[in-house]
């Protein structure tokens, strides 16, 4: 992880958002990036954000609170911990959390809940990682190949939950593969926003370039639990084949970044 210095007039207004929503907590900026938009024109910005508080607050929330006070033209994505998380037993889980302290900018910090450098160096356990990975692929793999092979035209937004349910498999094992992270929040537009940090898979695969894609996009990121509550469960055929001709390019193009990074990471131990 690249160590990251910003000093901006953006940067000062998240502090002040998250601190109005989480305070008291410590605010670390490990990631920033620009992103496109429908109009080229408009400048849009987004940080990739850790925040250590003991308030009931979700990084969604806070996410949402930052993006709707700039208009949509700041966005973040959050993840939300306890200090007290900093010793996890996961190994991936305390190199992450380390190189975020040591490389990320800290923007906030309570002084009466300091979050703290272990005394040694965490290292990544590889082979959790990698098995973690291969669990991902496999759960993925059932749920495409589930929907694909549905007779059952008058179901498609089930079939389209199955994709989602992929998706998510997928972009977990991402960010384990590449961050060593795993998340407490499983919204697919959270993890791919999450996946930015390290690859524009997302917005290759996924791309909004029309309003018919964002329209696409959302009804692909519709949680699966969605399903207690729709009365209706049919979508336009086309619908769902465009959706599952980008989920299973993503299960390609993931599947293939992911082995060049475990075998990057392998190579590094050696």
């Amino acid at each position: 992880m690249r160590t990251i210095t910003t000093s901006n007039s953006e940067t000062d207004f998240i502090l002040e958002t998250l601190l109005k929503a989480a305070a008291p907590c410590s605010i670390y900026v490990f990631g920033s990036r620009g992103t496109s938009t429908l109009q080229p024109e408009t400048k849009k910005s987004h940080y990739d954000i850790l925040v250590f508080a003991n308030t009931k607050v979700t990084g969604s929330h806070l996410m949402n609170e930052i993006k709707m006070r700039t208009d949509k033209t700041i966005t973040a994505t959050v993840l939300v911990h306890k200090v007290t998380q900093l010793t996890t037993q996961q190994k991936s889980q305390q190199y992450f959390f380390d190189q975020v302290l040591r490389y990320g900018q800290r923007i906030a910090l309570d002084k009466a809940n300091v979050p703290y450098i272990l005394n040694h160096n965490p290292e990544r356990d590889l082979e959790t990682d990698t098995r973690f990975w291969h669990k991902c692929v496999a759960v993925a793999q059932f749920n495409i190949h589930a929907a694909k092979d549905s007779p059952q035209a008058e179901v498609g937004l089930c079939k389209i939950a199955l994709l989602n349910t992929a998706c998510v498999q997928m972009a977990i094992g991402l960010i384990r593969v590449f961050l060593g992270y795993t998340p407490n929040e499983f919204g697919l537009k959270y993890l791919l926003q999450l996946c930015g940090h390290f690859t524009d898979l997302p917005q290759q695969v996924f791309a909004c370039n029309t309003e018919n894609d964002i329209r696409l996009y959302k009804m692909l990121c519709a949680p699966a639990s969605m399903l207690l509550h729709w009365t209706k469960l049919g979508v336009e055929e086309n619908d769902f084949e465009v959706l599952l001709q980008n989920c299973e390019r993503f299960l390609e193009k993931a599947g293939a970044l992911a082995i060049a990074e475990l075998n990057r990471l392998e190579t590094l131990k050696t």
